[in-house]
């Protein structure tokens, strides 16, 4: 009797902490579902359909407004065989494990990334580390930031574009404040960050519109313009731009002229 017990309690226990894991009850698929992503789960389980990575962000609706990675492009590089593609593109299955239930996968942790280690020891996997410790990407816009208010802070967004951007920052990421972007050597093109869109506004009311007024795929970040303001980099725009500027479009969403 004192067996059965402690039997009916450790499977009490094992469904309890199955329970309190968000991961592997968000990742607890049914059969139905693993269709969506599988031509053959059970006996062909890596033969993946061309699936688009919008069947994560389904779920993680975050990731398009949050994360930094783009997807669903071509690599220029060779990358690492546990490091799948699909359909000869960079999707979110690449860095990230979908089913976090193996013995070999134990060290992942809520980012249920492919390799261990976070940053910029991740992102060696498949792109190289500058000496200051910068990733180094094959193809980005060239540029400069230029910090004009070191009392006020930049979004971790902004920052994450900043860093990877404007190799001549050599300035710790809390210290940079406001200031401006310039896009590459293009003189019209050098656009601000890191302040008040409403003060703006509100000090210039003919030439800004509040924030109030701009259409939902622009974001500000408490209030203030970053570069997911007007960029994302799960765009399929030109210049990975938040939606098409034709006609300034983009543009005239906070400039009157």
């Amino acid at each position: 009797m004192k067996h059965a017990w402690m039997v009916l309690l450790l499977v009490s226990l094992a469904f309890a902490l199955a329970a309190s894991d968000p991961i592997k009850a968000v990742h607890d698929f049914s059969a139905d579902q693993c269709r969506r992503c599988h031509r053959d789960a059970k006996n062909r389980p890596g033969d993946l359909k061309p699936v688009p990575s919008s069947l994560c962000t389904d779920c993680h609706a975050e990731a398009g407004r949050d994360l930094s990675h783009p997807v669903d492009v071509v690599p220029e590089k060779k990358i690492p065989g546990d490091m799948p593609l699909v359909g000869g593109r960079v999707v979110c299955i690449t860095c990230h494990v979908v089913h976090p239930v193996t013995i070999r996968n134990r060290y992942l942790n809520d980012f249920l990334l492919r390799r261990p280690g976070r940053g910029a020891a991740f992102c060696a996997s498949c792109h190289g580390i500058d000496e200051k410790g910068h990733i180094v990407f094959e193809r980005i816009h060239s540029g400069s930031y230029k910090v004009t208010d070191r009392g006020t802070s930049l979004d971790s967004y902004t920052l994450q574009c900043i860093e990877c951007h404007d190799s001549r920052i050599n300035d710790p990421a809390d210290t940079l404040g406001a200031g401006r972007w310039r896009h590459g050597g293009a003189s019209h093109l050098n656009h601000p960050v890191g302040i008040s869109l409403d003060r703006v506004a509100g000090q210039n009311p003919r030439q800004y519109r509040r924030a109030a007024t701009l259409p939902p795929e622009i974001r500000l970040f408490d209030g203030k313009i970053g570069c997911g303001t007007c960029h994302n980099a799960y765009s399929r725009e030109k210049n990975l731009l938040v939606m098409r500027n034709t006609r300034s479009r983009l543009c005239l969403a906070c400039h009157i002229k």
